[in-house]
Protein backbone atom coordinates (compact mmCIF):
# COMPACT_ATOMS: atom_id res chain seq x y z
CA UNK A 1 0.00 0.00 0.00
CA UNK A 2 1.42 3.35 -0.48
CA UNK A 3 0.66 6.84 0.23
CA UNK A 4 0.18 9.72 -1.94
CA UNK A 5 -0.64 13.72 -1.62
CA UNK A 6 -2.73 13.86 -4.06
CA UNK A 7 -4.80 11.47 -7.05
CA UNK A 8 -1.96 13.51 -9.61
CA UNK A 9 1.19 13.10 -7.61
CA UNK A 10 0.43 9.43 -7.09
CA UNK A 11 4.24 8.74 -7.05
CA UNK A 12 5.27 10.67 -3.94
CA UNK A 13 5.04 8.26 -1.20
CA UNK A 14 4.94 9.71 3.02
CA UNK A 15 6.06 7.97 5.62
CA UNK A 16 6.74 9.66 8.99
CA UNK A 17 6.68 8.03 12.18
CA UNK A 18 3.90 10.00 12.73
CA UNK A 19 2.04 8.75 10.32
CA UNK A 20 2.31 4.97 10.59
CA UNK A 21 -0.30 3.10 12.32
CA UNK A 22 0.02 0.93 15.33
CA UNK A 23 0.81 -2.85 14.40
CA UNK A 24 -0.80 -5.38 16.60
CA UNK A 25 -1.49 -8.85 16.85
CA UNK A 26 0.01 -12.34 16.05
CA UNK A 27 0.40 -14.11 13.28
CA UNK A 28 2.11 -15.54 9.78
CA UNK A 29 3.36 -12.87 7.27
CA UNK A 30 1.13 -10.91 5.11
CA UNK A 31 1.31 -13.22 2.29
CA UNK A 32 -0.97 -15.77 4.05
CA UNK A 33 -3.10 -17.13 1.68
CA UNK A 34 -6.12 -15.16 1.28
CA UNK A 35 -9.48 -16.69 2.68
CA UNK A 36 -12.23 -15.82 5.05
CA UNK A 37 -12.71 -16.98 8.61
CA UNK A 38 -15.35 -19.47 8.25
CA UNK A 39 -16.76 -19.58 11.74
CA UNK A 40 -16.80 -17.49 15.07
CA UNK A 41 -13.28 -17.25 17.03
CA UNK A 42 -11.11 -17.92 13.90
CA UNK A 43 -8.82 -15.42 12.52
CA UNK A 44 -9.43 -13.29 9.62
CA UNK A 45 -6.38 -13.62 7.11
CA UNK A 46 -3.79 -10.90 6.83
CA UNK A 47 -3.39 -7.56 7.92
CA UNK A 48 -6.39 -4.98 8.76
CA UNK A 49 -6.83 -1.29 8.92
CA UNK A 50 -9.07 -0.05 11.57
CA UNK A 51 -10.40 2.72 10.00
CA UNK A 52 -12.96 5.67 11.46
CA UNK A 53 -15.09 8.46 9.84
CA UNK A 54 -17.56 10.05 11.87
CA UNK A 55 -16.36 8.68 15.45
CA UNK A 56 -17.32 5.37 13.83
CA UNK A 57 -14.61 2.19 13.48
CA UNK A 58 -14.53 -0.66 11.17
CA UNK A 59 -12.28 -3.17 9.83
CA UNK A 60 -10.53 -2.90 6.29
CA UNK A 61 -8.14 -5.63 4.91
CA UNK A 62 -4.76 -4.44 4.14
CA UNK A 63 -4.49 -6.15 0.88
CA UNK A 64 -8.03 -4.46 -0.36
CA UNK A 65 -6.55 -0.79 -0.50
CA UNK A 66 -4.35 0.01 -3.74
CA UNK A 67 -3.32 3.23 -2.02
CA UNK A 68 -3.87 5.49 0.58
CA UNK A 69 -4.25 10.04 -0.80
CA UNK A 70 -5.17 13.03 0.76
CA UNK A 71 -9.09 14.00 -0.07
CA UNK A 72 -8.88 15.92 -2.92
CA UNK A 73 -11.56 18.04 -4.56
CA UNK A 74 -13.94 16.25 -5.89
CA UNK A 75 -16.52 16.54 -9.20
CA UNK A 76 -20.25 16.04 -8.77
CA UNK A 77 -20.92 12.31 -9.32
CA UNK A 78 -23.73 10.95 -11.73
CA UNK A 79 -26.94 10.41 -9.64
CA UNK A 80 -25.93 7.45 -7.65
CA UNK A 81 -26.10 6.54 -3.91
CA UNK A 82 -26.44 8.86 -0.98
CA UNK A 83 -22.97 7.90 0.18
CA UNK A 84 -21.02 9.38 -3.07
CA UNK A 85 -19.60 12.24 -2.32
CA UNK A 86 -17.88 12.78 -6.19
CA UNK A 87 -15.10 11.57 -8.25
CA UNK A 88 -11.31 12.22 -8.42
CA UNK A 89 -9.05 11.57 -10.60
CA UNK A 90 -6.48 8.36 -9.65
CA UNK A 91 -3.60 7.24 -11.88
CA UNK A 92 -5.58 9.12 -14.55
CA UNK A 93 -8.66 7.53 -14.21
CA UNK A 94 -11.78 8.46 -12.54
CA UNK A 95 -12.75 7.32 -9.09
CA UNK A 96 -16.08 7.43 -7.63
CA UNK A 97 -15.59 8.29 -3.79
CA UNK A 98 -18.19 6.93 -0.96
CA UNK A 99 -18.06 8.44 2.66
CA UNK A 100 -17.32 6.12 4.88
CA UNK A 101 -19.30 8.20 7.98
CA UNK A 102 -22.31 8.23 5.74
CA UNK A 103 -22.05 4.44 5.66
CA UNK A 104 -22.41 3.82 9.18
CA UNK A 105 -25.17 6.02 9.50
CA UNK A 106 -23.16 9.14 10.50
CA UNK A 107 -23.59 13.05 8.44
CA UNK A 108 -21.23 14.95 8.44
CA UNK A 109 -18.73 16.92 5.82
CA UNK A 110 -15.02 15.69 5.71
CA UNK A 111 -12.71 17.67 7.15
CA UNK A 112 -9.90 18.84 5.13
CA UNK A 113 -7.33 16.32 6.03
CA UNK A 114 -9.59 13.33 5.38
CA UNK A 115 -8.27 10.54 3.12
CA UNK A 116 -9.16 8.34 0.47
CA UNK A 117 -8.39 4.66 0.53
CA UNK A 118 -9.07 3.75 -3.03
CA UNK A 119 -9.70 0.09 -3.01
CA UNK A 120 -8.35 -2.40 -5.17
CA UNK A 121 -12.17 -3.09 -7.08
CA UNK A 122 -12.69 -2.90 -11.00
CA UNK A 123 -12.70 -0.26 -11.51
CA UNK A 124 -11.17 1.32 -8.63
CA UNK A 125 -13.29 2.46 -5.78
CA UNK A 126 -12.39 5.66 -3.25
CA UNK A 127 -13.47 5.59 0.29
CA UNK A 128 -13.44 8.47 2.16
CA UNK A 129 -12.36 8.21 6.20
CA UNK A 130 -10.94 10.63 9.15
CA UNK A 131 -8.22 8.81 9.88
CA UNK A 132 -6.47 4.93 10.37
CA UNK A 133 -6.44 4.30 13.70
CA UNK A 134 -4.03 1.17 13.69
CA UNK A 135 -3.46 -1.58 11.67
CA UNK A 136 -4.00 -5.28 13.64
CA UNK A 137 -2.59 -8.30 12.12
CA UNK A 138 -5.67 -11.46 12.05
CA UNK A 139 -8.52 -10.02 14.39
CA UNK A 140 -10.60 -12.72 15.69
CA UNK A 141 -14.07 -12.76 13.10
CA UNK A 142 -17.34 -12.68 15.34
CA UNK A 143 -20.61 -13.37 13.27
CA UNK A 144 -22.60 -10.29 12.30
CA UNK A 145 -25.77 -9.37 10.32
CA UNK A 146 -23.95 -7.26 7.61
CA UNK A 147 -25.58 -4.50 5.68
CA UNK A 148 -24.61 -2.30 2.63
CA UNK A 149 -20.86 -2.44 2.26
CA UNK A 150 -20.34 -4.71 5.44
CA UNK A 151 -19.49 -8.46 5.38
CA UNK A 152 -21.52 -10.81 7.01
CA UNK A 153 -18.55 -10.71 9.91
CA UNK A 154 -17.37 -8.84 12.55
CA UNK A 155 -13.69 -8.52 13.54
CA UNK A 156 -12.41 -8.21 17.30
CA UNK A 157 -9.79 -5.60 18.13
CA UNK A 158 -8.98 -5.21 21.78
CA UNK A 159 -12.25 -5.96 23.05
CA UNK A 160 -14.50 -4.12 20.32
CA UNK A 161 -16.11 -5.31 17.56
CA UNK A 162 -15.88 -3.38 14.25
CA UNK A 163 -17.62 -4.09 10.98
CA UNK A 164 -15.60 -5.43 8.10
CA UNK A 165 -15.93 -3.38 4.87
CA UNK A 166 -16.58 -5.19 1.92
CA UNK A 167 -14.91 -3.45 -1.26
CA UNK A 168 -16.83 -5.79 -3.84
CA UNK A 169 -20.15 -5.02 -1.71
CA UNK A 170 -18.95 -0.65 -1.88
CA UNK A 171 -17.99 -1.12 -5.80
CA UNK A 172 -22.16 -3.05 -6.25
CA UNK A 173 -23.49 -0.38 -4.22
CA UNK A 174 -21.96 2.37 -7.23
CA UNK A 175 -23.72 -0.05 -9.98
CA UNK A 176 -19.95 -1.38 -10.53
CA UNK A 177 -20.36 -5.03 -10.46
CA UNK A 178 -16.92 -5.60 -12.04
CA UNK A 179 -15.23 -5.70 -8.27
Amino acid sequence: MRTAGTGEAAGHVHQTSSEQPERTGHGPAAGAPARAASGPDEALPGLHLAVEAGGRRALLAARQVLEMVRLVALAPAAAGHPASLGTFRWRGQPVEALDLAALLGVGREPALDAQIAVLATTPPVGLVLDRVRGLHERPVAAPAAGGPGLAPVFGEVGGERLPLLNPRALAALLGQEGA
